[in-house]
């Protein structure tokens, strides 16, 4: 049973896990004096998200932190009540079930397209776009490669998470500096298009190929 979502088999939501603990402080004050007490490290412990709600009153900042599994068991742990024990827990088989993941291929596929997808979203970053952006040129890209149907990365096999992580990595490195929306955008398609291709050429088509198990489900 998940308790606490884990994003891509690493890290938690410093508010999803302030939310489980139900300590009786305010998020913000709560994860403060946790920082400062216990020393926990900016991108090293945790990583400063920041995310731009759409309100009745206009748009709104909300900040968030995506903590690593030692820290969330941690703070689980230093929390003292039968909640902090269950994560702590939670959290300890989560990472046994990890290192088996590890060592299942599809996993491994899986992780390194993720890292592919961080570095193409920082290159887009960096010429001026946002993360809407980003999620934007991948969508097109996916679309291309499935013939318009979207897949989620988790469900895909072994073959088109490679895939996936050939294309992706041509995306990055064709993107150039001053690249527009809609030139991030082609390439993506393209280079998504002619992974199609070689797979075509073995008669595969990748919107056929049955979905696999959420690879990032702990409990499958």
């Amino acid at each position: 049973m998940e308790l606490i979502k884990i994003y891509d088999g690493r890290t938690v939501s410093a508010k999803e896990l302030h939310k489980f603990l139900g300590p009786k402080s305010r998020f913000a004050d709560w994860f403060r004096n946790r920082i400062k007490r216990y020393e926990f490290l900016e991108n090293e412990d945790y990583v400063r998200v920041s995310k731009i709600l759409d309100t009745p009153g206009g748009k709104q900042e909300t900040i968030d932190y995506a903590l690593t599994l030692n820290m969330a068991k941690e703070l689980s742990m230093v929390e003292n009540n039968a909640k902090g024990r269950e994560a702590r827990r939670y959290f300890i088989k989560a990472e046994e079930a990890l290192i088996e993941l590890y060592k299942n291929k599809r996993f491994e596929a899986f992780s390194k397209l993720q890292d592919s997808l961080e570095r193409l979203k920082e290159r887009v970053l960096e010429n001026g776009f946002s993360d809407a952006d980003y999620l934007q040129i991948d969508t097109e890209g996916r679309k291309v490669l499935f013939n318009g149907k979207l897949v989620e990365d988790a469900n895909l096999n072994l073959l088109l998470l490679k895939g996936r992580d050939f294309a992706v990595e041509l995306t990055r490195t064709n993107i150039k500096e001053g690249d527009s929306l809609e030139s991030m955008e082609s390439t993506a398609k393209i280079h998504h298009g002619e992974v199609r291709e070689v797979l075509g050429k073995s008669g595969i088509k990748p919107e056929e190929i049955p979905e696999e198990h959420d690879i990032k489900r702990l409990d499958e």
